[in-house]
């Protein structure tokens, strides 16, 4: 199988919805690791300038949710890039790849993808919590592309050298 031309040289955040979902999980993160609320104020200020404050409102509320449940219910920290990055790591990739998964209805692929980002067996709230963030994504015409296995087993796993919990 090759992997979709528009993943084939890079893995980067050059499309809207991509680089939403990384830029807001990373800032999401980091707000949380560095109790500094500005990095929240980035997410929400990226989304309100690309979606306008509605649709940022309801998005950003799932995002939210999403990264809570991520780090509350992980067995190990999830390594990401500092924000202003342009490039993903592994486990960037496989948070990417269940969102995209649950926009595409491909549910195996969406838990796998969150079993392997958290490590945990029982990713049913995880996976709730992904679904609700995919259709605000979707509700404002964000839709991702589906990340090839391929795609993942090409990122560096930890590039940064920071992991977060």
């Amino acid at each position: 199988m090759s992997v979709n031309c528009a993943w084939r040289t890079r893995i980067s955040l050059d499309r809207k919805p991509e680089r939403l979902v990384i830029l807001g999980m990373r800032g999401w993160i980091a707000g949380y690791e560095t109790g500094d609320i500005s990095c929240w104020e980035a997410v929400w200020n990226d989304h309100a300038r690309e979606v306008g404050p509605l649709a940022a409102k309801r998005i950003v509320s799932e995002l939210s949710g999403w990264v809570r449940i991520m780090r509350s219910e992980g067995c190990r920290g999830v390594a990401c890039y500092p924000r202003p990055c342009r490039f993903m790591c592994r486990d960037e990739c496989l948070a990417l790849r269940m969102i995209a998964s649950c926009q595409n209805g491909l549910r195996a692929v969406a838990e796998e993808s969150g079993r392997q980002l958290v490590e945990i067996d029982r990713v049913d709230e995880f996976l709730a919590a992904a679904d609700a963030y995919a259709a605000e994504l979707s509700g404002a015409g964000l839709d991702l592309i589906p990340i090839p296995s391929e795609v993942i087993a090409m990122a560096p796993r930890d590039p940064s050298g920071r992991s977060v919990n």
